[in-house]
């Protein structure tokens, strides 16, 4: 369940021959070992997070757990800005790359998947290191989360319409039935706004009394380092990626799967293509395309990626203990992994129990 999952670093390095060789005289004497701290590296999208991990990966002798919404699914690499080959070549990458666009993924699926990946790697005396701006899902694999009612499609498919028809017409609701979580919830998260209307419906309870994970402890020990951007160059960073991803192909991708019938309702909502589809199912229905349209889709595409990285900024605050690094517009990426590897070695002690991890 990986993505480039050969061990380009050859045999086992003598470090790794000493754990190894440890965690089997503990075995053989029926010992049960504690697991090392968990290392974890957030920050916002487009922050370079995943080239600085590969970077201190070689460092760390570890493998990277990706901790993103859109890169587990196969068929959208563009859209996700999946780790390019030279990255994925050069350190294990899991959970890229792993489901099909039609299944659905959330945070407590997404967290049973990277314990399996984390006990995978450790199984093999190597390091996990997750990466990832997805916080949901980080705050799912450190503390878990309340356990909500099941998807009701019908439900989430007669919201869809009635945004489609009226726009802002989910948050306006929401602010009259849970207006907490209105406050937390972008107007352009669909995502969470169906999930937080269907939750009340479903239980006749709002999603923001339900979801203490926010507020509870970690339940796993963890270690975590962020890295942190100014404004202006995390704006251009932005802008940057989706001049790319257009020129790279990423309305092509999208109108593959479109034409397939193969975008299931997780993927379908994702930054990059919610915008997209719309245009797509226009000129599949013979509509003629407007002058405007194509660079329109394109520019709230930017907008959304920028309204997602500042909401992850309120996000990381929820998170206690993080060692920030801030980085420089011109700092090159393996200056950026030589000084997470340094942070993550000279981490405190996290308290806390291991993470449970499937054998």
């Amino acid at each position: 369940m990986s993505y480039g999952g050969a061990d380009v670093h050859g045999r086992p390095g003598l470090l790794r021959d000493r754990r190894r060789a440890a965690l089997s005289r503990r075995a053989a004497d029926g010992v049960t070992a504690r697991e090392p701290p968990l290392l974890v590296l957030l920050g916002p999208t487009a922050s370079g997070k995943e080239a600085a991990a590969v970077h201190a990966a070689a460092e760390l002798d570890a493998e990277l757990v990706v901790a993103d919404s859109v890169k587990p699914y196969r068929g959208l690499a563009i859209a996700a800005a999946a780790p390019p080959p030279e990255h994925a070549a050069r350190v294990p990458h899991h959970l890229v790359g792993v489901l099909e666009p039609e299944e659905r993924l959330h945070a407590a699926r997404w967290a049973e998947l990277a314990r399996a990946a984390i006990g995978d790697i450790r199984a093999r005396g190597r390091t996990p290191l997750v990466v990832g701006g997805t916080a949901l899902y980080l705050k799912a694999l450190l503390s878990g989360l309340f356990a909500g009612p099941g998807a009701d499609e019908e439900l989430r498919e007669r919201l869809r319409a009635e945004e489609d028809a009226t726009p802002g017409a989910l948050h306006a609701r929401l602010s009259q039935v849970d207006p907490d979580a209105a406050a937390r919830i972008h107007p352009n998260d669909r995502k969470r706004l169906l999930r937080a209307l269907e939750v009340h419906a479903v239980t006749g309870r709002p999603i923001s009394a339900a979801q203490s994970q926010w507020d509870a402890p970690p339940s796993t020990a963890a270690r975590l380092v962020g890295l942190r951007r100014t404004r202006d160059d995390l704006r251009a960073r932005i802008e940057l990626r989706v001049r790319v991803m257009a020129e790279a192909g990423l309305v092509a991708e999208i109108r593959t799967l479109v034409d397939a019938g193969r975008l299931g309702p997780t993927a379908r909502e994702a930054i990059g293509v919610k915008e997209l589809v719309p245009y797509l199912e226009r000129r599949r229905a013979g509509v003629p395309e407007g002058p405007r349209e194509l660079p329109d889709a394109l520019e709230a595409v930017r907008a959304h990626t920028w309204q997602l990285a500042r909401r992850q900024g309120t996000w990381w605050r929820r998170f206690e203990g993080v060692t920030w690094l801030d980085v420089a517009a011109d700092e090159p990426a393996a200056q950026t992994g030589r000084r997470v590897a340094a942070a993550f070695r000279s981490a405190p002690e996290p308290d806390g129990p291991p993470i449970a991890t499937h054998p």
